[in-house]
Order: structure tokens, then C-alpha cells, then sequence
């Protein structure tokens, strides 16, 4: 479960072990605090309706959770584990996490339907019609 909406603020266990491994370490530029010591954070904040998933989550040590929400400095999500953090004085930083795991395909993407290679037979020692497809010479 990578999402859970806005159904529960906490992330259930499957997510956070899923995001202690992509993450690696602190989120922030230049923290090497592990994961696994670190709070997961919500990059758009619970209260601001934000939802509790993979793509709008994050490890960031006590210290940079505390000067992400106490100071000027921002944090979003660019896609695939990505972030880009925002300095107050306007200048940006990308942090790309120790494991990246692309971000799964939404359901809600349809999948087109491939059309069969013309000039191709189901090969003849196969038990089931179009297990295997072979040139038919």
C-alpha cells in the first residue's frame, strides 16, 4: 500500500519500511542521518489536505523537519523519490534518494491494447494458441 489518501495521517508499516528503503538517509541537502532516524514527513502538510503517500512523503532528520516548518525553506516532489528543496534566499537543490523505485503506474492510466505483429503464427509445438509467436518460415 503506497497510498493511503487522506484515511490515515500515520503511514501504515508497509509504506514507511517502502520509503525508509527508498529514502536511505535525511531528505535534506547534504544530511547523510539515516532513515530509519528520521521522521517521515508530509511535503505538502496533512493540515494543508495533503495525503499520506509515497509521492508526498519524505525522511528528514528532527533538525531539517523543524527549519522546513519554522523557516522559509520548501520542499516538493518532482516524481520517482525526486525532491527539490528551496532555499529562503530562492535557490534550489535536488535530492535524489539512495534507492530509487520509479513511481507505479495510477489505475486510473489506461493501458492501450497491443495490436499482433502481422506476419507472425503461434508456433506449432506450442500446447495453447498464441502462447509463442514464431516467423512462419
Amino acid at each position: 500500500m503506497l497510498d493511503v489518501d487522506r484515511q490515515s495521517y500515520r503511514p501504515p508499516a508497509d509504506l514507511a519500511r517502502w520509503l525508509e528503503v527508498r529514502d536511505g538517509t535525511c531528505r535534506f541537502p547534504g544530511c547523510n542521518r539515516a532513515a530509519r532516524r528520521s521522521d517521515i514527513d508530509h511535503t505538502i502538510d496533512w493540515n494543508d489536505d495533503g495525503c499520506t503517500a509515497h509521492d508526498n512523503l519524505a525522511h528528514v532528520c528532527a533538525a531539517h523537519h523543524h527549519l522546513k516548518h519554522e523557516t522559509a525553506w520548501s520542499v516538493r516532489h518532482l516524481g520517482n523519490g525526486t525532491l527539490e528543496w528551496t532555499s529562503p534566499a530562492g535557490h534550489t537543490s535536488l535530492t535524489d534518494p539512495a534507492n530509487p523505485i520509479p513511481d507505479p503506474i495510477p489505475d486510473s492510466i489506461p493501458i492501450p491494447d497491443v495490436a499482433p505483429i502481422s506476419g507472425l503464427a503461434p508456433s506449432p509445438e506450442s500446447p495453447h494458441q498464441g502462447d509463442v509467436l514464431r516467423p512462419p518460415f
